[in-house]
């Protein structure tokens, strides 16, 4: 991976990763963690998933200082620009890929990317096992109490119950989740689903009858410390994610 580009003078950074030095289109690795901190099993090892499809990698470490709300959204929307500008990636072919906690942040934005500043919009959205709902019953509290603080109990948590607040322009969305995911419930994904479908908004989705949490690639890069991470039956979401895309940015 290429060095660490640090934002807003903060100790939180992102790397960039080329395919090639052609003008090609860009991910943006968006890794869970529970606001608390990113994890290394939804991060470089996707990218190069990535690199692999010659398609740019970078990767968000957003977390290695804990900034409360929004300062996270704003240092994704101003990782999007930055990367949007760079003369080898093809500035309509941004992709946002988030997993779990990493989820909420990338779909924040492309929700909220007005009030973040920036040209930070994605212009297509990867939701992996997404925290989406700060509603009591099926929100993954920790996260909501990571980015918020004292907040996290004000009505400033129901903005950021998301599938409440997708506006009418949301980019094409790519979403998985595991049924059986013990941490962030699968309602977060089916109310996702549910107000795309009330809304008219363009998605495809895919539920897995089983796995954990964090499954990430499932495959040996995820499995390396935890054996119910490693999936063959789960590990087809990439190559659904890659037919998806591959269709989107062809078309």
């Amino acid at each position: 991976m290429e060095n660490k580009n640090y934002i807003f003078n903060t100790k939180n950074y992102y790397t960039f990763s080329k395919a090639s030095n052609e003008i090609r289109p860009c991910v943006i690795i968006v890794p869970g963690g529970g606001y608390h901190h990113t994890s290394d099993l939804e991060a470089y090892n996707v990218a190069n998933r990535f690199l692999e499809k010659n398609i740019h990698a970078c990767v968000l470490k957003y977390r290695e200082e804990l900034l409360s709300y929004p300062e996270p959204q704003r240092e994704l929307a101003y990782t999007i620009d930055i990367i949007r500008k760079n003369p080898i990636v093809d500035e309509n072919k941004i992709i946002c890929i988030g997993f779990s906690a990493g989820g909420h942040l990338a779909l924040s934005n492309a929700c909220f990317y007005k009030e973040y500043g920036f040209n930070s919009r994605p212009n297509y959205l990867v939701l992996c096992y997404p925290v989406i709902s700060s509603k009591p019953e099926i929100a993954h509290m920790g996260s909501f109490e990571y980015l918020l603080g004292e907040a996290a109990y004000s009505k400033l948590r129901d903005k950021l119950s998301l599938e409440d607040n997708l506006p009418s322009d949301l980019c094409d969305v790519f979403l998985w989740h595991n049924i059986t995911d013990e941490s962030v419930s699968v309602l977060n994904s089916l109310e996702l689903m549910k107000q795309m479908s009330i809304n008219k908004l363009n998605y495809e989705a895919h539920l897995f009858p089983e796995g954990c949490h964090g499954m990430s690639l499932s495959d040996y890069t995820t499995g390396i410390n935890d054996s119910r991470k490693e999936n063959k039956y789960i590990a087809r979401w990439t190559d659904m994610m890659f037919n998806w895309l591959e269709h989107k940015l062809n078309n």
